[in-house]
């Protein structure tokens, strides 16, 4: 009975189903795939971080230079704007000297000097005063203001 239970053991252990998948011929070369796509996404990854990192610091040394460079414009230009309000004095008196060369009054050639400086004063007035026009975003506001008339105007006819 015993060798009965046995073989029937047996028997029944080779009966029952085997429910494991055999793997497909394609199986293994999808994990490949995956495993070269997870690699290739992983390349793709580091190489993305290094351009960053290398983007940012190329950002910064830039910005340091444009820094740089913006103190030392600053500085030369208001060392140009001091020899510039030096050059039209000088003009000016040159103008009052000739004055006094020509007329051989010393009240001439003062009248002269300040002339030639409120020309002077004036031409920069009259031209600040044409800059100024173009401050204030006038045609942006004049666009603005055409788009909103419109829109109300859409909705005034709808209702």
């Amino acid at each position: 009975m015993a060798a009965a239970d046995e073989s029937g053991k047996q028997h029944s252990e080779d009966a029952a189903p085997d429910y494991t998948v055999p793997p497909s011929p394609g199986a293994h070369s999808l994990h490949e795939e995956m495993a070269a796509l997870v690699d290739r996404a992983e390349a793709t990854m580091t190489l993305a971080t290094a351009w960053t990192e290398n983007l940012t610091r190329l950002v910064q040394l830039e910005f340091q230079r444009t820094l740089a460079a913006g103190k030392r414009i600053a500085a030369l230009l208001l060392l140009v704007f001091f020899l510039a309000i030096a050059l039209i004095i000088s003009l000016c008196a040159g103008l009052g000297v000739l004055g006094y060369y020509v007329f051989h009054s010393v009240y001439i050639a003062f009248g002269i000097f300040l002339l030639a400086q409120l020309l002077i004063i004036g031409g920069m007035l009259l031209s600040a005063h044409r800059l100024r026009r173009l401050l204030g975003f006038e045609e942006s506001r004049k666009q603005a203001r055409e788009a909103i008339d419109d829109v109300t105007a859409l909705f005034k006819s709808t209702d």
